[in-house]
């Protein structure tokens, strides 16, 4: 495995504790995911994660289309939870979850907070778009985006800890 084709790793600390972390990452999924990210880009679009094993991503439309983004691998609240990413590099669902990529998020107690470590790897399931999607998600449009909004809707919250 190269550079080119590894996983990609991201951190960051939420002011909140553990529990707080994952009840905002996972549960309320829709309160920071940016919107401009989501299949339709409509801000009232609702996003679920089931938090189970075998548990769908989705994006319910407002007129009730159900599009499937991602199935739960496996989760241990408030540790960690692990994704098959059911988006390809055109923005399309990939009904496979065989055929997606890998998200795993771990969270870390630590004396100021959460720290919250993202790895995507596994990019080369989808196919010969698996080194370019690799590079968009690494890019400052990428998760680094998505990991600003937790952040600051983390630290729009009460601190709990």
């Amino acid at each position: 495995m190269s550079d080119r084709d590894g996983p990609i790793v991201f951190e960051r600390t939420l002011p909140l504790a553990r529990e707080a972390a994952f009840d905002l990452l996972v549960d309320r999924i829709g309160e920071w995911w940016p919107h401009e990210y989501t299949f339709s880009r409509d801000p009232a679009a609702d996003l679920s994660i089931e938090p189970v094993a075998g548990g769908a991503c989705t994006e319910r439309l407002p007129g009730g289309a159900r599009i499937v983004w991602g199935t739960v691998l496996s989760i241990e609240r408030p540790l960690y939870l692990r994704l098959a990413w059911q988006i390809s590099f055109d923005r399309k669902p990939v009904p496979d979850p065989a055929a997606a990529s890998r998200v795993m998020i771990e969270f870390r107690q630590m004396a100021d907070g959460t720290r919250i470590e993202l790895t995507h790897g596994d990019f080369l399931r989808h196919g010969e778009d698996g080194i370019a999607y690799r590079e968009a998600m690494a890019s400052p449009e990428g998760w680094p985006t998505c990991l600003d909004a937790l952040e600051a809707a983390a630290r729009a919250r009460p601190a709990r800890r």
